[in-house]
């Protein structure tokens, strides 16, 4: 999203070690990169600022608590992700949670003008038709990887899956956001170039039902007028101009406070309890899949409660029913404010992978302003398929079981051989592969579907055959969680 900082994997490891280590400025740092777009995460899971505000600051508690059992700091992002979810997620299962919901005011660019900001008005309203019919953990996924800079072993770490899975719902939601927001476009803007697509669309009204979108899109893979329009949009540039959740000002100073404070100690005690347990790799064992626990009782601390009014009574909030995904029946029709792609999230109690969309709610009467003409200048990326929209299938349900670990030995190359590393499942099966190996090193293979207690070996070999004098190491990566370390033992060269 504009404004939040890039993201780059060794600074990560770097900042994940130097929490480790107890450095305080570290956790500044943290929330410097980080608490902007957690915020808007959290909030876009609980719809409420108070919630999402609590959210975070139990996830970075936890966070500065359990980072050093953390084995692969290079996936601090992910990490990171997976505690707040989790915190979320405890929130959403609270039976006591509050049916009333204050939604947080959007973080206004003082940049923008009234012409720029009614085009970004009408965007959202084609993104809102493009996702009313899709599911809820299609959406989180897409808002994870389009808005949030999540690749699909990240993603696969916080919604609790395997690479392999989150790289086929991710492929999966997106073609579907590409396939709806082309047929959200078209009816809005290009009925008058193609006298064949107004019979197909009915009263044009937005959101577009799904037989609807459908019928359009079947009509666009014959129709050389409206597939040259099509290519012109770009899901990733359109869901930037989605609305993000303007975090408290004084959230970090909460953080801080908790983190260092003596008489607060008992207070990160126990957000640090709560967050448990971990696997064998340090990773937060993902709320989906663990029992539910007593939701938290403590209150919002007293610092907290004037910033988030003061924050909602300053700031302009922009109203309009597209603005909000589609959620459950049960959500205040009265809700104003922004929200992200994931804010409509299914109950816990109802399957994680439910197909049938949430509700759609009704377009104010904003949303009759025309849609925008993007930019024909601007490169779209394109996604290769090898076969229509038309004849692709619905994505199956999965049926989920509890998955395990992977556990991996590590071996020992002397002079110019090989060696094997074993992989083991743990606690349930395990889908694995190997994704990454050092420069100086030849993997043979290795991927696969593994019962618990399965295991298998990977041949590992020096590449070029030539081992260092006074030798030397390596490593190879596996999905999920799982890094090999390859000792090299060379004998000294003879004179």
């Amino acid at each position: 999203m504009s404004g939040w900082p890039s993201l780059d994997r060794a600074d990560d490891e770097r900042l994940a070690r130097s929490l480790a280590a107890g450095d305080p400025g570290a956790l500044i740092q943290v929330m410097d990169r980080y608490a902007a777009r957690l915020y808007d995460y959290c909030h876009a899971l609980l719809r409420d600022q108070e919630s999402a505000a609590r959210a975070l600051h139990d996830a970075l508690i936890a966070a500065y608590a359990h980072v050093s059992v953390l084995r692969e700091p290079d996936r601090f992002r992910g990490w990171l992700y997976t505690l707040v979810r989790n915190e979320c997620l405890r929130r959403l299962r609270d039976p006591d949670r509050p049916p009333e919901r204050h939604e947080a005011p959007e973080v206004e660019d003082g940049f923008v003008d009234d012409a720029e900001r009614a085009r970004r008005l009408e965007a959202r309203q084609l993104v809102h038709s493009a996702l009313s019919g899709m599911r809820g953990r299609e959406r989180e996924t897409l808002d994870l990887m389009l808005r949030h800079g999540l690749d699909a072993a990240e993603i696969a770490g916080v919604l609790g899956m395997d690479v392999q899975e989150a790289t086929v719902l991710a492929d999966e939601a997106g073609a579907r956001l590409d396939d709806a927001l082309a047929a959200a476009y078209l009816v809005s803007t290009g009925q008058g170039e193609c006298a064949e697509l107004a019979p197909l669309v009915g009263d044009g009204e937005l959101p577009l039902p799904a037989p609807v979108t459908q019928r359009v899109v079947q009509h666009i893979g014959g129709c050389a007028v409206c597939h040259a329009r099509r290519e012109r949009l770009s899901a990733a540039r359109l869901l930037q101009v989605l609305p993000v959740a303007m975090m408290p000002t004084d959230l970090r100073g909460l953080v801080m406070a908790t983190a260092t404070d003596p008489a607060l100690a008992p207070d990160l005690a126990s957000i640090a309890h709560r967050a448990e347990p971990f696997d064998s790799w340090g990773w937060p064992i993902n709320a989906d899949h663990s029992a539910p626990q007593e939701a938290p009782r403590r209150r919002t601390p007293r610092a907290l409660l004037p910033a988030v009014a003061a924050a909602a009574a300053v700031m302009f909030i922009v109203t309009g029913a597209f603005f909000l995904m589609p959620g459950s029946s049960k959500e205040q029709a009265g809700a104003k404010g922004p929200a992200g792609i994931a804010a409509s999230t299914p109950d816990p109690s109802e399957p994680a992978d439910s197909s049938s969309p949430s509700e759609s709610p009704t377009p104010t009467k904003s949303s009759t302003t025309p849609t925008p003409t993007p930019t024909p200048t601007t490169p779209t990326p394109t996604r290769t398929r090898t076969r229509p929209p038309s004849s692709r299938p619905p994505s199956p349900t999965p049926t989920r079981t509890r998955a395990g670990t992977l556990s991996v030995s590590g071996c020992t190359i002397r002079n110019s051989g090989s060696c094997s590393v074993t992989v083991t499942a743990v606690g349930g099966p395990v889908r694995w592969s190997v994704i990454d190996s050092s420069p100086n090193l030849i993997v043979g293979g290795g991927g696969g579907r593994l019962g618990e207690r399965g295991s298998s070996t990977v041949t590992v070999t020096l590449r070029d055959g030539q081992c260092p004098e006074g030798g030397g190491a390596g490593a190879v990566r596996f999905s999920p969680n799982g890094v090999a370390s390859i000792t090299l033992e060379c004998d000294a060269a003879k004179p």
